[in-house]
């Protein structure tokens, strides 16, 4: 049995913000076994400010859409398939410092690695609905900043990105 096409895909960041995207990819059912590949895209709504005691200024981290090209492997019972899936990802992002409107990373990308697990459960023989959850990480970015108190010069920062996701599936199998 053959599982794929688009798919549309709701999710939440913690407490951070919200995500809306497509969703595609193709399964391949020998027996109990699925082996497939997926590749979603993702716009969001999610960024952190935080303060920073050293330099008196707060700091905005945000991305703005996201995604992933990832393998699958799973387990089909009847109409429940369990699965997990790992892969590449990557991310927008930018860091700024709001009061003074300096963009201190510039809108860039980053790329990294997720990975997770999940449930599919077709309600129909076409469409299906499930659950997900990943852990995505991605590469570090260093920063140097202009330290505002006292004239006192450069700070350089690292900034670590990661990401805990939920995705609420639904979709169509051709």
């Amino acid at each position: 049995m053959v599982f794929g096409g688009p798919f549309v895909v709701s999710s939440t960041s913690s407490k951070d913000g919200m995500s809306y995207g497509i969703l595609a990819g193709y399964n391949y059912q020998m027996g109990n076994l699925v082996l497939g590949v997926e590749g979603d895209f993702e716009g969001w709504t999610v960024g952190k400010v935080r303060y920073t005691s050293l330099t008196g200024d707060f700091l905005t981290a945000h991305s703005k859409w996201g995604g992933s090209v990832r393998g699958r492997l799973g387990y089909a019972a009847d109409r429940t398939l369990f699965y997990v899936t790992g892969g590449a990802a990557f991310v927008s992002d930018e860091t700024s410092v709001p009061t003074t409107g300096i963009s201190i990373g510039g809108d860039g990308t980053r790329a990294g690695w997720t990975a997770g697990a999940g449930v599919d459960y077709a309600f129909t023989n076409n469409w299906f609905a499930g659950l997900e959850y990943r852990y995505s990480r991605f590469e570090s970015k260093s920063f140097i900043y202009p330290m505002p108190i006292l004239n006192l010069g450069l700070v350089g920062f690292t900034q670590e990105l990661n990401n805990n996701q939920v995705n609420a599936r639904i979709g169509f199998k051709f």
